[in-house]
């Protein structure tokens, strides 16, 4: 049981039966946890336990020093207060939306007679119109340019109708605003450009199109061409934007779709936001504090931490898969949450998984020029065989021998699955004289393993093995003696390419289909080539060297000189009379001797 300190003790003794928040200090007053609990005092006594601890508990245990907590009416208040505080007070063991910045919102003070449109980063109840976040600065940026011109309305900070300006700004010169600081225009027409506007948010794009089209044909019948040329113009843009969005015919409802990917201590949640059927904008999320945490966990936070303060909320939330307590999100959430299985909607959410992948894969490797960046082949493997992060570097191993002669081996180098053979290795094997795949292939783990440390760039994320059972535990002894506990190895066995992983007993079958098992099996055969290359060329060296003892009259200093002057049996051989008999101390006598035996029929 964890000692805590009198102070803490005293309050355990006092906590209520009732729903509500804690928060956990260490001895300098920082809250470094909070949590929500049905029962506060059955949750918080659950730290006395030492039992089913994971690491992230034990930790967090060691550096409390005191308690607070809050008690609130209900399980749902609970959810939106630890919510509240985790954004307020960031602490140390809670997962954290990265930075917790306030992403911008588009905002229409609906609630003015003449309502202006401008960016803002406050969220106020001040009964205006807000549509966001965005989390794409540059996208929303560009999106209002487009919109000043198809929705004119005002973005300036005048005081109307109090005061009637003499002039208006520039922005009416330009065509994006139609002037209601000078009267220019009626409080009713103004007012219904600000309802198109409120619908193209909301994506009643054929609503809305089909209003203005009346609109256009109107005004050319009564011969205002001017004014008609402008619905034209409003529509075509219109249409443009739309054509930048993806629509689905999912019911027409609006819906979040969540994607979630996570790689080591990186980790996204994507939001497409759909309106009517049409994914209007996309919000990215990355998070922190992950040490320790499991995805449902990760999940779980990240939805009580971006709906607990959302006003207005979709008809539907799309998720990958089941977060923490899901009963309890879902009913704090009004049952909207949903993990699609079939259908238009499994679609979307592979759409939003494939941007936080790309997300998490842009953030990791920056750097890197677009050609180098990762397949999509590995990503499948990662996910195909529950790899930790993403196998970026494979290397594959291989053993050739010939009933149990000249036992050669070989280590294949891929990056990004793109051969890499500058990191390509082969190994003679020294440490057994009969036929002995498994000691074989330790000498290859443990001789690869000493080249990475002369060279860390070849230091992979998977280790392949050419075999099946017996070869992967017999490598991974090797590879686990090493310390290097951060790299996986698998075993991929020819005979039905079955994929072996340590601690399973039985074997994955990946698809034929998968782009996943062609790459292993590409890598594979790669391996295969490379160690029999090798073995190829040391048994046609001992064939041509048996050959050149065979040759009677040619003592040892005369094999010294040919091979010193010529390199090799196989160049000795290839050689005319000529050659041989100017390589000193052989002479034409011992040169017409080496040329008969060669070339006789």
């Amino acid at each position: 049981m964890p000692a805590f300190s009198e102070e803490i003790e005293t309050k355990l003794a006092l906590l209520p039966e009732q729903p509500g928040v804690y928060l956990w200090k260490d001895k300098d007053g920082t809250i470094i946890y909070i949590g929500k609990a049905l029962n506060l005092k059955h949750r918080i006594k659950n730290y006395l336990n030492p039992a089913g601890k994971d690491l992230k508990t034990e930790h967090l245990i060691k550096n409390i020093a005191d308690l607070d907590y809050i008690i609130t009416n209900s399980e749902a208040d609970a959810f939106i207060l630890e919510a509240t505080l985790v954004k307020r007070y960031r602490p140390k063991y809670n997962i954290m939306l990265k930075d917790d910045k306030r992403y911008p919102f588009v905002k229409i003070t609906v609630n003015e007679p003449f309502p202006r449109i401008f960016i803002t980063r406050e969220l106020l109840k001040d009964n205006a119109k807000y549509f966001g976040p965005y989390t794409e600065v540059r996208y929303l940026r560009n999106t209002l340019r487009d919109l000043e011109w198809i929705f004119p309305l005002r973005s300036c900070n005048r005081n109307i109708p109090k005061i009637k300006y003499k002039q208006p700004c520039m922005n009416f010169q330009l065509g994006k605003c139609p002037a209601p600081c000078i009267g220019n225009i009626s409080q009713k027409n103004y007012a219904k450009t600000v309802n198109q506007l409120l619908r193209f948010f909301n994506g009643r794009y054929t609503e809305l199109l089909d209003e203005l089209r009346t609109e256009m044909q109107n005004a050319s019948a009564e011969l205002r061409f001017e004014e008609a040329g402008k619905f034209r113009d409003r529509i075509i843009a219109i249409e443009r934007i739309q054509k930048r969005q993806s629509v689905f015919n999912v019911e027409g409802g609006n819906i979040d779709i969540i994607g979630f990917y996570r790689e080591e201590k990186r980790a996204v949640c994507v939001i497409l936001k759909m309106k009517n059927g049409a994914i209007i904008h996309q919000e990215n999320y990355p998070l922190t504090n992950l040490d320790y945490e499991e995805p449902d966990s990760i999940l779980a936070s990240f939805l009580q931490l971006y709906y607990a303060d959302r006003e207005e909320m979709p008809e539907e939330v799309l998720l990958p898969f089941a977060p923490k307590d899901m009963d309890k999100l879902n009913s704090w959430l009004g049952n909207k949450l949903q993990i699609p299985q079939r259908g238009e909607k499994t679609k979307l959410i592979a759409m939003a998984k494939t941007n936080a992948f790309n997300i998490v894969e842009e953030s990791k490797l920056a750097h890197l020029r677009k050609a180098n960046r990762t397949i999509f082949p590995v990503q499948e493997l990662k996910e195909a065989l529950k790899l930790p992060k993403l196998p970026r570097k494979i290397v594959c191993m291989d053993i050739s021998t010939i009933q149990g002669s000249d036992t050669v081996s070989s280590a294949v180098f891929f990056e990004n699955g793109k051969s890499k053979k500058k990191y390509y290795r082969h190994f003679i094997i020294r440490s057994i004289e009969t036929q002995n795949d498994y000691a074989a292939m330790q000498e290859t783990m443990a001789r690869f393993l000493t080249e990475t440390e002369k060279e860390p760039q070849m230091k992979p994320d998977l280790i392949v093995i050419d075999g099946g059972k017996g070869q992967l535990s017999a490598s991974e002894q090797i590879l686990r003696a090493s310390g290097k506990n951060d790299i996986s190895i698998i075993a991929l066995a020819k005979r039905a390419e079955e994929v072996f992983v340590p601690g399973n007993e039985q074997s994955i079958i990946l698809p034929r289909s998968s782009s996943a098992l062609r790459l292993l099996i590409n890598i594979r055969d790669e391996a295969h080539r490379f160690a029999l290359s090798l073995h190829r060329k040391r048994r046609s060296r001992r064939t041509l060297e048996s050959e050149l003892e065979s040759i009677s009259g040619i003592g040892e200093k005369n094999k010294f000189l040919l091979l010193k002057e010529l390199g090799s049996v196989e160049n000795i051989a290839n050689a005319n009379r000529e050659t041989l008999s100017k390589i000193k101390g052989i002479g034409p006598k011992i040169a017409e001797k080496i040329y008969n035996h060669f070339h006789s029929t």
